[in-house]
């Protein structure tokens, strides 16, 4: 995954950090203009205490929901107290998420410039076993006309252990909470509709989902014979045989979940790439390491074949 630090401290973090970078003088010129950003962390949290913020986040979706079925209720009292332990959640999460300091440097002829702020993490992820079922289903929902659907846990019909697909789900917390004091407000004066506008645009626009897939084993694998193939092409036999040596590997780890039947297929042809890497390990001429691989070179493109073909069976 990439790293989230850049993306989650704050829109301030990411205006600067975007901005990181030098004027490139032409050869035997000084630069016009040079900037730099640095990023230090002032709190951290443990692993433990990260998925504690993350459960309150998740929460804070809760409550947020439970409010709007009170306010679809007209219940005002019901609604306020939904809200209200929303809003303590939101405190929970501002005050315990990590803190970064941001400086900056941008330096012109004669003019320097220098600032340093600090930030609090903006964006949490929100972690829960039960997120799926019961806090994210309404916000899919409510993201009408979105790339993003809601599935079912379990495996899906067409696993092919190529790519693990899983969504990063993220609360804006300082959005969250003014849409929450808004929407307290609003419940105050009996304004039920506007108040049912400010919770829905928590899930429309304090709720930040993102795709992430994650290659598996087999995609790995398929991505190896194919650059074997291409090296075979240039005559690069070495790298060739280094990257048969890593597509084995690959193939090793996809056998372990790949299930009684395609195990058999798999292990059959990791041992063929293992004969031939293993033929070229006891090779010392460099011509008949040339020669033995260009023998193979058929064979290793048929593995290249097999392995596609097992993409989505």
């Amino acid at each position: 995954m990439k790293n989230r630090i850049n993306s989650m401290v704050s829109v301030a973090a990411i205006c600067a950090t975007a901005f990181t970078f030098g004027i490139n003088a032409q050869a035997g010129e000084r630069a016009v203009i040079t900037s730099s950003t640095t990023i230090t962390p002032i709190t951290t949290l443990s692993k433990r205490e990260t998925q504690s913020l993350s459960l309150a986040a998740n929460r804070v979706l809760y409550h947020t929901e439970q409010a709007l079925l009170a306010v679809a209720d007209k219940s005002k009292g019901r609604a306020l107290k939904q809200i209200n332990q929303a809003l303590k959640l939101e405190k929970i999460v501002r005050t315990s998420s990590p803190k970064y300091k941001i400086t900056t440097t941008i330096n012109a002829s004669k003019t320097h410039y220098k600032s340093s702020e600090d930030i609090t993490q903006r964006y949490i992820t929100v972690f829960s076993d039960s997120v799926l079922e019961n806090v994210i289903t309404p916000v899919m929902q409510a993201k009408k006309g979105g790339v993003f659907h809601h599935k079912s846990a379990g495996v899906s019909a067409d696993q092919d252990f190529s790519m693990k697909d899983r969504l990063v789900v993220s609360l804006d917390t300082m959005l969250a909470n003014r849409l929450l004091h808004t929407a307290k407000a609003d419940v105050k004066a009996k304004k039920l509709i506007a108040a049912n506008d400010a919770l829905t645009m928590i899930k429309r626009k304090a709720v930040i989902i993102e795709s992430v897939s994650v290659p598996l084993p087999l995609s790995d694998a398929a991505d190896d014979l194919y650059l074997a193939n291409n090296e075979m092409a240039g005559r690069q036999y070495h790298d060739a045989y280094l990257t048969l040596k890593k597509a084995s590997t690959d193939l090793k780890a996809y056998e372990k979940i790949s299930g009684d039947v395609r195990s058999k297929d798999v292990r059959t042809l990791t041992t063929k790439i293992d004969a031939l890497t293993a033929k070229v390990d006891n090779l010392k001429d460099k011509g008949d390491i040339a020669a033995t691989m260009d023998k193979a070179k058929n064979d290793i493109s048929s593995w290249g074949h097999d392995v596609k073909g097992w993409f989505k069976k």
